[in-house]
């Protein structure tokens, strides 16, 4: 059984888990499920427009209309990539307020981004991940093209080869019109029976 010693060492420790406190540690707490990239724990945060999401997505079927699981896979893929750095640009708005609340002039942001300071890190951590999430949007669209190219030539060669002749029909075709012209071609002219009269002299006077 646990002492009274303990016990209150335990609360202790309690009370020093509750989670980050300043405005860094809880962006820093957000960026969590978007490491390399990867979706949010969940699509739509608390806070979050959901018809604003459902908009985005209507614009993204009707422009690129996927068809069939896998392009349908490469559609979703690039919503949630640009979903995500909307989200992010959130943050990076909030991260250079913060910046100026610091009470440095805004000529001045970028001295401070370069700087090793909590702020400059996170926004620089932000700017990392939108422009991951662009590669990945990229990617998904580079291959959803390639998909489709496929899919055409795909269907280009069912097409020439259902309207293809069938192996040895060239062949059949051309016995069939030798076979018709030697049938139609004019009897040749009967050779002339010689006259008995010009083989006989005594018939000739």
């Amino acid at each position: 059984m646990a002492s009274a010693a303990q016990i209150a060492a335990n609360r202790a420790n309690g009370q020093k888990s509750t989670g980050p406190r300043t405005i860094e540690g809880k962006t820093a707490s957000s960026l969590n499920a978007l490491k390399h990239g990867a979706a949010a724990a969940s699509v739509i945060l608390p806070g979050e427009d959901a018809a604003e999401y459902d908009r985005i997505v209507a614009d993204y079927h009707s422009d690129l209309r996927p068809c069939g699981a896998i392009e349908e896979f490469q559609v979703n893929t690039i919503i949630r990539a640009d979903w995500q750095r909307r989200r992010l640009e959130r943050i990076e708005n909030s991260l250079y307020r913060q910046l100026l609340s610091e009470g440095d002039p805004p000529d001045e942001i970028d001295v401070n981004v370069l700087r090793d300071s909590p702020t400059g890190k996170l926004l620089r951590r932000v700017w990392s991940q939108i422009a991951s999430l662009e590669r990945a949007c990229q990617r998904a669209l580079t291959e959803l093209r390639r998909l489709r190219r496929e899919n055409e030539q795909r269907a280009m060669d069912e097409i020439e080869a259902a309207c293809a002749p069938p192996p040895g029909a060239e062949a059949r075709f051309a016995e069939a019109y030798q076979k018709f012209r030697q049938q139609n071609e004019p009897n040749s002219p009967a050779k002339p029976t010689p006259d008995p009269a010009l083989g006989n002299p005594a018939l000739r006077l």
